[in-house]
């Protein structure tokens, strides 16, 4: 079996996560001067930097995530907000798959729209960089050829994780937006499950809003693809837990103790 097919799952499933894709991952201010730049004002702040680790299959730890907003910056005259998840494979694993991706999300701060989405890939030897500008039929383009053209208003797995932290789940308990995952463009649909739960893990004891989410293609669910995510009840809506069945296997990413910064 090819050792690059075996692993792709976790990526996938690192970026589900941070996104629907890691993550792994998900209010109220922009602190400082671009808070007029934002239709949604935002509780977690630039600087924000979150670790998981990341259970796959039968290995407890199989890697390490970090989720980071790393800043608000101007992209092709643009104000966007720049996600970013990274990946590591943690021994054992590692000794079999040396794994160490990072993925870039560019978003528009008012609709959470993807304006780029990059892949940094590092895995068994093999490097690959990818750049993604995405580009709605009809709206202008901006940055250098080549676009990709999607629906308008299309996400990258990180916007939608970032969003759903937004998000007033009482109010708004259902959510659906098209995402383009690198490849294709899929329909992210989440749902409010549960308001409010314990759930106990490493880094402590939480009071947790669990959203259910799974995607389609086509208006056909994908098979063996689901995503469940516990938000904290804090202002930021700190994801807490992610987990997810994917064609591969069961994925699980929970925040370690002291990964705020």
């Amino acid at each position: 079996m090819n050792t690059r097919v075996r692993i792709q799952p976790i990526i996938r499933g690192s970026a589900a996560l941070a996104l629907l894709g890691v993550l792994v991952a998900g209010v109220c201010s922009f602190a400082g001067p671009v808070a007029d730049t934002a239709t949604r004002a935002l509780q977690f702040q630039p600087g924000e930097s979150l670790r998981y680790k990341l259970g796959w299959s039968t290995f407890v730890h199989a890697a390490d995530v970090q989720l980071d907003f790393v800043e608000m910056r101007d992209l092709y005259g643009q104000p966007t907000l720049h996600f970013r998840a990274a990946l590591h494979s943690f021994p054992p694993l590692r000794a079999l798959f040396p794994v160490d991706d990072v993925f870039d999300s560019y978003s528009d701060p008012q609709s959470f729209a993807s304006r780029q989405y990059e892949f940094h890939l590092s895995e068994m030897g093999e490097i690959e960089d990818r750049i993604r500008r995405l580009a709605a039929s009809g709206q202008p383009r901006l940055g250098p050829a080549p676009h990709v053209v999607v629906p308008a208003g299309t996400r990258d797995p990180l916007g939608v994780l970032y969003e759903m932290r937004t998000l007033d789940w009482a109010r708004t308990p259902n959510y659906r937006a098209p995402m383009y995952d690198g490849n294709d463009v899929f329909e992210a649909r989440a749902q409010l499950e549960v308001p409010d739960e314990l759930i106990a893990i490493d880094a402590g004891n939480f009071h947790a809003t669990r959203i259910d989410a799974h995607l389609f293609h086509h208006g056909v669910q994908v098979e063996k693809t689901e995503l469940s995510m516990w938000f904290g009840t804090d202002a930021a809506r700190t994801p807490l837990l992610l987990e997810a069945t994917m064609p591969y296997g069961k994925i699980r990413a929970e925040l370690e103790p002291h990964a705020a910064k």
